[in-house]
């Protein structure tokens, strides 16, 4: 098949049920809850929609539910993302997100996986590989996702693995190895990282060469690294007018970071890129809230703070 799109994501679909608490609780303990709203949300249809806005040509490829909402499919073909590959599977529920953020934007959550959790007695969708130039790997059973990565390198696309959370709960050493042998460029936060690490039993973030030729380590207010065999690249944080939801701006910064790369541009700035889209994530409730233009991004990006 013939390439159409520049960025294939395989992730979730999911929707985010917001809340908002002065504290966590304690175990065996409660607290209240306050400011309950729904979003369309989950880390692949999140980076698809943001990257869309931002003219990458995207694909998505999502299990979810017969209860996937029409409004959710319809908002992403609104900006133009490919849904071929978003299936609903017969019986079962959209996953689910309970986020709960505190007074300084801590978060925790209580994922329901609903169709994911199907995803490894069904059919590999190669729609979104095989139209794609880069592939991006992120939430979902690491099985299924182990037969997207070797369809990819077999295909000769770039294969980008971002494990995000569920490399805690859902990953083990064994099966973040074996999508690893097929992976080109690895996304990480600061936590990601350390289980990785401890994980693969390295001690230097370094050592994560030998499984791919670059690491992306985002580090929120702090920005991130682009480490490669010849270089590393720090690069600072984008102010965003205000702080109000940090949902999703991990998300933000990798539609961004492909936005950049889209464009050719160098990998430095690809980084600037993806700093200024999640700045415009965190200002609203739910990742998906605003979907900053190219024009936009590429105004806020003179905010850059140096490191």
């Amino acid at each position: 098949m013939r390439k159409s799109n520049f960025l294939g994501v395989y992730g979730h679909s999911a929707i985010d049920i917001i809340y908002s608490s002065d504290r966590f609780p304690d175990p065996n303990t409660c607290v209240e809850l306050v400011g309950r709203r729904e979003f369309f949300g989950g880390t692949g249809a999140n980076l698809a929609r943001i990257a869309a806005a931002l003219d990458v040509k995207t694909a998505l490829a999502s299990h979810v539910g017969d209860d996937f909402p029409d409004e959710f499919k319809n908002a992403l073909q609104t900006v133009g993302v490919d849904v071929t590959d978003i299936i609903k599977v017969r019986g079962h529920r959209t996953p689910f997100i309970i986020l709960i953020s505190d007074s300084e934007h801590n978060q925790i959550g209580f994922v329901d996986q609903g169709a994911v959790r199907e995803q490894d007695r069904l059919p590999l969708r190669t729609h979104t590989v095989d139209s794609s130039k880069f592939v991006h790997i992120g939430t979902g059973r690491p099985a299924y996702m182990l037969k997207v990565a070797r369809r990819a390198r077999w295909r000769k696309r770039t294969v980008c693995f971002d494990p995000a959370q569920e490399i805690h709960y859902v990953y083990t050493p064994e099966t973040l190895r074996q999508i690893l042998e097929y992976c080109h460029v690895l996304f990480l936060n600061s936590s990601e990282l350390e289980t990785a690490k401890r994980y693969l039993n390295l001690e230097d973030d370094h050592e994560l060469l030998s499984y791919a030729s670059m690491i992306v380590h985002t580090r929120g207010s702090d920005g991130s690294r682009i480490i490669t065999d010849d270089d590393e690249v720090v690069v600072g944080a984008i102010t965003p007018d205000r702080v109000v939801d940090t949902t999703g701006a991990g998300d933000g910064f990798r539609a961004g970071f492909y936005a950049g790369l889209s464009r050719s541009l160098p990998i430095e700035e690809c980084a600037w890129v993806g700093a200024s889209t999640a700045s415009f994530v965190v200002e609203s409730t739910g990742a998906q809230s605003v979907l900053p233009t190219w024009e936009m991004i590429q105004r806020r990006a003179a905010r850059r703070k140096r490191v």
